[in-house]
C-alpha cells in the first residue's frame, strides 16, 4: 500500500479529539487524574477530557527521537528517525514444542530465550515478558524476569510494567548496574511497555508503570491494542482511532509526570474473528493498521514501534510462515523504529516456540538483505569480467565470484535446498531450526558483571523475598 495520506491522518487525528472531547477516558488512579486537572484539563471522577491543544502542547515536549542506553555501548539503541531494530516476543503464556505439544512456559525457558536473543545478531534489548513464567514465586515474577536478563545480557532494557512498588523495586533493580539511582536518571537505561484497557481506560497498574518510570527519567512505549469488533469498532478506522485517543492521553499522562521522558508511540490495533470472538492478528487488517501506526507516529513527531513476526497458527507450519512475514515486513519497509514481537510467536499471542524464533530470524534476514538494496558500483556491474567470460562462459570459478562467495548471496540457516537425505521436508526443516539453535546456544558466554554489582542486585532481589535457590535458577549457566 502506499503510505496513509494527510487528509486520512487528519481525520484519525480529529476522531480522536472528538472522542476525548465528548466521551473522555477513564483513568482508575486519583493521581493521573490530578495531574491533568491541575493541567486545566475537564475532569469528573475518573472520567478526563483533554483539549487538543494542551495535549499538541504538551506532547511536544517529549523528543523525536532519544537513544536507549545498554550496558554495552555497542547495543545502545538509537529510537526515532526511522531506523529499524527489532525485539522478541512478549508476554506469551506458553510454550509450543516441536511436535505441537503446548506446556505452561518456566523460567528456564525465560532464561533460555534471554540466552538467544543476546545471541542473535538482530537484536540489541533484551528482557521484558519473553515468556510468562508459570513457576515464579507469587509476587516475584517480574523482579525474576528483569533479574535474568540482567545476568544474561549487556544489551538494552526491556522492563516489565507493574504496581507502584513493584516498578520502584524493577528500576532500584536496573539502577544497581549504573552505581544507583541518581546516575541511572541521568539517561534512559529502560523501556517499559504500557497496554490500555479498550476501550478508553488505563488501569491502575499502567498508570503506576507511567509515573514511576518518568520519575526515574526512563522509556515508556504506549502500546493500546484495541480489537476492531470486540473492543473496538469494527471498521479499522474507527479502531485506530479510539486506540489513538488511549494513546495521546498515556503519552501526555508521561509528560506531566516529567516533561521530557521519552516515550514511543505504539498503537498496537488488532482485529477480531467475529465468528468466535478471539483475537486474530494473522491478518492483512492488522500490518495495515500497523502501517497507520508509524504514520500517526509521525504525525505526532515520536518514534514508533508496532509489527513484528505475528500470527494465528497453533504450531510452526506454513500459516505461521506466511501470516509472519507480512506484517514483519510491513513494519520493517515503513520504518518502525522498534518492531516487536519479531521471533517466537504462535497462537495470537499465547505461546512461544524456540523453532519458530530461529524461523522468524531468517525471515529478519531476509528483510533486511532485501529492503538494504543494490550496491551498484563499477566493479559490482562487473562490466569487465561479463567481457573476460563471454557468451556461453562460466562465472562459478572467477576470482570475483570466490571472493563474495561467503558474503554476497543471501544464504539461508534454516530453509531447505537440495537433498533432504531421506527425511520428509517438515522433519528436515525443525532439524536445521534445532541445530541453529543449538549453535547459538553452544556459544554463549554470559556478559561479566562486577562482583560488587551482583552482590547489590542479589542484596536487592533477597530483600524483595527471593530464595537463595531463586537466584541461582536466575543466573547464567
Amino acid at each position: 500500500m502506499a503510505q496513509p495520506d494527510r487528509a486520512k491522518l487528519d481525520k484519525i487525528h480529529a476522531a480522536s479529539i472528538r472522542i476525548l472531547a465528548e466521551t473522555g477516558i477513564r483513568l482508575h488512579s486519583p493521581r493521573a487524574v490530578e495531574l491533568f486537572a491541575r493541567a486545566g484539563q475537564r475532569t469528573s471522577g475518573e472520567l478526563v477530557f483533554p483539549a487538543e491543544d494542551f495535549l499538541l502542547r504538551t506532547l511536544a515536549q517529549a523528543p523525536a527521537a532519544f537513544t536507549l542506553e545498554a550496558r554495552d555501548p555497542r547495543h545502545n539503541l538509537r529510537l526515532g528517525g526511522s531506523r529499524r531494530h527489532y525485539a522478541a516476543g512478549y508476554g506469551c503464556p506458553a510454550v509450543v514444542e516441536a511436535d505441537g505439544t503446548v506446556r505452561p512456559a518456566t523460567l528456564a525457558d525465560y532464561c533460555r530465550a534471554a540466552k538467544l536473543v543476546h545471541q542473535s545478531q538482530w537484536f540489541q534489548i533484551n528482557g521484558g515478558i519473553l515468556v510468562q513464567p508459570e513457576d515464579a514465586p507469587p509476587g516475584l515474577a517480574s523482579l525474576a524476569m528483569v533479574y535474568a536478563a540482567l545476568t544474561h545480557s549487556d544489551k538494552c532494557l526491556f522492563s516489565v510494567p507493574g504496581p507502584e512498588p513493584d516498578v520502584r523495586r524493577l528500576m532500584a533493580l536496573a539502577a544497581a548496574l549504573w552505581g544507583g539511582g541518581e546516575e541511572f536518571s541521568k539517561a534512559p537505561r529502560a523501556m517499559t511497555m504500557i497496554s490500555t484497557l479498550s476501550p478508553l481506560q488505563i488501569d491502575r497498574m499502567a498508570l503506576d508503570s507511567i509515573l514511576v518510570c518518568a520519575e526515574a527519567g526512563q522509556a515508556l512505549m504506549i502500546s493500546p491494542g484495541p480489537m476492531a469488533g470486540a473492543t473496538g469498532p469494527v471498521t479499522l478506522a474507527g479502531n485506530l482511532a479510539l486506540g489513538n485517543a488511549e494513546c495521546l492521553t498515556a503519552l501526555t499522562l508521561a509528560q506531566l509526570a516529567r516533561p521530557g521522558t521519552p516515550v514511543m508511540y505504539g498503537l498496537q490495533a488488532t482485529t477480531s474473528d467475529l465468528r468466535t470472538g478471539a483475537i486474530a492478528i494473522g491478518t492483512p487488517g492488522y500490518p495495515l493498521q500497523a502501517a497507520y501506526c508509524k504514520a500517526l507516529a509521525d504525525y505526532y513527531r515520536l518514534p514508533c514501534r508496532c509489527g513484528g513476526a505475528v500470527n494465528d497458527a497453533k504450531e510452526v507450519s506454513a500459516q505461521s510462515g506466511w501470516e509472519a512475514a507480512l506484517p514483519l515486513f510491513t513494519a520493517a519497509q515503513n520504518g518502525v523504529d522498534l518492531i516487536v514481537h519479531a521471533a517466537g510467536i504462535l497462537d495470537s499471542w499465547a505461546a512461544f516456540s524456540f523453532e519458530k524464533f530461529i524461523c522468524d530470524l531468517e525471515i529478519i534476514s531476509m528483510t533486511e538483505y532485501f529492503l538494504n538494496d543494490l550496491e551498484v558500483n563499477e566493479e559490482t556491474l562487473a562490466v569487465d569480467l561479463i567481457r573476460e567470460v563471454g557468451p556461453g562462459g562460466l562465472f562459478l570459478n572467477r576470482r570475483p565470484t570466490l571472493r563474495r562467495a561467503r558474503t554476497e548471496p543471501w544464504y539461508p540457516r534454516v530453509a531447505q535446498r537440495g537433498s533432504l537425505g531421506g527425511r520428509r521436508a517438515a522433519e528436515h526443516l525443525l532439524a536445521n531450526a534445532r541445530r541453529e539453535m543449538e549453535r547459538l546456544l553452544d556459544s554463549y558466554q554470559a556478559p561479566p558483571l562486577p562482583k560488587t554489582t551482583m552482590a547489590e542486585m542479589d542484596r536487592l532481589m533477597a530483600e524483595a523475598g527471593a530464595s537463595p535457590e531463586l537466584l541461582a535458577a536466575l543466573k547464567p549457566r
